[in-house]
């Protein structure tokens, strides 16, 4: 049985690591850290206290950076060894197969160590939940950028992290269409797999510069988010460079994890008929085009872009327009649609869901950073989301480290100098934090009255959640409200 983290298990888990020591154990390993961080956290809880800078979904995913690297790490290697996850074949597939730029991948011939070749490796991913070893496809490379020489880098600096961070938020919508168009579940695990350890990876390098207290000058070429830090007025990440991060990757491996473990409904047309049972009018279009507009701007902004946002302005959010702006000073609104874009067969879920939320309001709008939770006897209890159909996440084996061992992949630094810094700044964390439903006016409006199925919007994507099953579902809304009417009976 999974142990379900709480609050004094990440505050342990933060001692340990101040003190020099692993921040993994028992009962805080990936799978109880990271779904506790996703979905037993509330991205927007309030402090009680102006010091206090860090609420619990920024200090879990602190730790998340921890145990994360550990998992990767030999027997043996020291406890800030960050570890390779990803390498140059995984990168040439994923360019390949998502048609997308990463930055700083391209390098010359110098490397640290021979790679041993993809197919004699063993992978082991942080969302692996069915430890199957995947002999991945050979794929030809045939354009400029892809015969281009690709390099993972040993390290990176800060701007570098930046714009790697940046460059999966915007191009999240090209990895979404691979993922779709993949033939096989076979080929579509495969390129899951090389996504997530890709993300993992730029979350272990951020990691590195969260508890390192002694930033290099060529280290620290984003000056937004360093500064000197007390005690040693050495260079170090600041509160907002860190919040930043952690918001932005906190909805990125949501993301990653509702792709391994949403449940696909089947089709929801009638095997006779062929139709739904449920039919959209003009009306229901006229009447669903506030709607429209609104999804549309969410759909538009890159992923964790709100989140990051909210505790960016923090007192300041009202509406995802600002959001929109920020990014997009000229974005104008989506040309109106007809009732034909609707009720085509591929209609896109963005014309479709509008309509179906006039006619059944009851299934409320949810978004990247909605915190879900039921209440049980007059107090809220987070719904860790899961499949009852899949095991449990494991890392039962090693993946193979990629480069020498006695060349380390970023300059070590001892944890004991991060010890007072570190603490200091997390002192102010204790007992603090006031567990609040803070978030947009929409969701304020949804959470007065108890709602048990959401539709939840996240980087373009559409899942049906359901609070009482602690599922969230996958499919096309059509046949995801089918699946609801089914459940519900209210057909």
């Amino acid at each position: 049985m999974v142990h379900i983290v709480t609050f004094p298990d990440v505050k342990d888990a933060l001692a340990r690591i101040t003190r020099g020591e692993r921040a993994t154990t028992e009962n805080v390993n990936v799978l109880s850290i990271l779904q506790f961080w996703l979905w037993g956290s509330d991205a927007n809880e309030t402090c009680d206290r102006g010091k206090c800078d860090f609420h619990l979904m920024h200090l879990s995913g602190m730790v998340c950076t921890r145990v994360f690297s550990e998992a990767y790490q030999l027997v043996g290697d020291e406890i800030d060894y960050v570890p390779s996850v990803v390498d140059d074949d995984d990168i040439h597939t994923l360019i390949d197969r998502c048609r997308i730029f990463l930055p700083h991948f391209y390098g010359d011939d110098s490397v640290d160590s021979v790679v041993q070749p993809i197919e004699n490796r063993q992978f082991t991913n942080t969302f692996n939940i069915n430890s199957e070893n995947q002999q991945p496809k050979k794929y030809t490379h045939h354009d400029k950028i892809q015969t281009a020489h690709i390099h993972v880098p040993d390290s990176v600096t800060l701007q570098q992290l930046r714009d790697l961070v940046h460059a999966i938020q915007t191009q999240w919508n090209l990895i979404q269409k691979a993922l779709q168009d993949s033939h096989t579940k076979e080929e579509k695990l495969e390129l899951l797999q090389i996504i997530d350890r890709l993300v993992t990876q730029i979350f272990i390098w951020f990691g590195y510069y969260l508890f390192n207290s002694n930033i290099e000058d060529w280290q620290a070429d984003d000056k937004e988010f360093v500064d000197n830090i007390p005690p040693t007025h050495a260079l170090a990440l600041t509160d907002m460079g860190i919040k930043f991060y952690i918001n932005i990757f906190f909805v990125l491996f949501r993301l990653l994890f509702l792709q391994r473990h949403a449940v696909a409904v089947p089709t929801g047309k009638n095997s006779i008929s062929g139709c739904y049972p449920f039919s959209i009018e003009t009306f229901h279009l006229e009447a669903g085009v506030d709607d429209f507009h609104l999804l549309g701007m969410y759909y538009d902004i890159p992923a964790g872009c709100l989140l990051e946002y909210k505790h960016s302005y923090s007192g300041y959010y009202n509406n995802v327009s600002q959001v929109v702006y920020k990014h997009f000073p000229s974005y104008k609104r989506r040309l109106p649609i007809s009732l034909s874009d609707v009720l085509c067969q591929n209609a896109s879920d963005i014309f479709v869901l509008p309509c179906l939320k006039q006619i059944y309001p009851e299934i409320d709008f949810a978004f990247e950073d909605h915190h879900f939770f039921r209440e049980v006897a007059g107090v809220r209890v987070a719904v860790l989301l899961a499949s009852s159909r899949l095991e449990p996440t494991t890392l039962s084996e090693k993946p193979l480290n990629l480069h020498d061992k006695q060349k380390k992949s970023t300059p070590p630094h001892s944890d004991k100098n991060i010890s007072e810094k570190l603490q200091a700044r997390l002192n102010a964390c204790r007992d603090g934090i006031n567990i609040s439903g803070g978030s947009s006016g929409l969701d304020a409006a949804c959470s007065s009255k108890p709602t048990h199925w959401f539709w939840f919007t996240v980087g373009a994507n559409i899942y049906l959640v359901s609070i009482d099953d602690g599922v969230a579902y996958s499919g096309s809304c059509k046949d995801l409200l089918t699946f609801y009417l089914s459940n519900t009976h209210t057909h």
